[in-house]
């Protein structure tokens, strides 16, 4: 069995009182050799408290002033007293642990039992198992927090292959556009060129002659010129393409257009 020294200090002290009595006005070292070493003081203004477990002593400029000091038997009764309050209140912790103990292993089995609770992600159950762990220091979840952290690893190394799955995907959603974007384009330039092929007219002759297909449909005026009162129509002279053409005259298509030449000068 323990001796609590706190506890032998009050008993001395209380001794020593109870020895000694101190009247109003002797002096401090007079009551101090009386009632011995006080437990703690208190300083004041114009005043110091001397504490004692009987009660307290005021000291004014040296002299005792005023005594509150318990008598033996209602030292002894506040003690029993103080005791009795101190197992009570340690029987109402010991009770309140003991309910907390209850509550904890119920909530504990109710969560190992919920399907919901088992689905959440493994960082969620991670931070409940914590956290319930401080609401209930007195309940192991070590086993419990070890399983969630471990799922917990699985599925950040799930999600890592995932993202480096995605990126993979990424990249090969690209490639495929990019190679459609370039099948496009060669099509594209395929058909330019098949339609720039077809036209160019290759081994014939081929060209715009002004007379047999001119361009433009236009047909010089004819000027009307008054002069001494007499009328006279200056005709416009229409050009002769041929002197300056270069063509085979024994072609068909050189032929067809002399012919029309000669009908139009006539």
């Amino acid at each position: 069995m323990k001796i609590c020294p706190i506890c032998i200090a009050i008993a001395l002290a209380s001794a020593l009182v109870a020895q000694a009595s101190v009247e109003p006005g002797e002096d401090l070292e007079t009551a101090l050799s009386k009632l011995g070493k006080p437990i703690g003081t208190i300083e004041l203004r114009d005043k110091t408290l001397l504490l004692y477990p009987q009660g307290e002593v005021v000291i004014r400029d040296d002299r005792v002033t005023e005594i509150d000091l318990m008598t033996d038997s209602e030292f002894a009764a506040d003690q029993a007293r103080i005791k009795q309050e101190r197992a009570e209140w340690q029987a109402d912790q010991e009770r309140r642990a003991a309910l907390r103990t209850e509550e904890g292993h119920a909530v504990k089995a109710s969560k190992l039992g919920s399907t919901a609770f088992a689905a959440l992600p493994a960082k969620d159950r991670v931070d409940y198992w914590r956290s319930f762990q401080i609401h209930y220091p007195n309940i192991d979840v070590s086993e419990e927090i070890g399983r969630a952290l471990e799922s917990y690893q699985s599925e950040l190394t799930e999600l890592k292959a995932q993202q480096r799955i995605a990126e993979l995907e990424a990249r090969v959603a690209k490639a495929e556009q990019e190679a459609t974007a370039a099948r496009l384009e060669t099509e594209k330039l395929k058909e330019d060129a098949k339609n720039a092929r077809r036209s160019t007219r290759y081994g014939l002759r081929y060209y715009y002659d002004p007379v047999v297909h001119p361009r433009y449909l236009y047909r010089p005026p004819t000027v009307t010129i008054y002069s001494n009162g007499q009328k006279q129509k200056a005709e416009p002279e229409v050009p002769d393409y041929w002197k300056f053409r270069n063509y085979n005259p024994d072609g068909t298509a050189e032929r067809v257009a002399r012919f029309f030449h000669e009908q139009q000068k006539q």
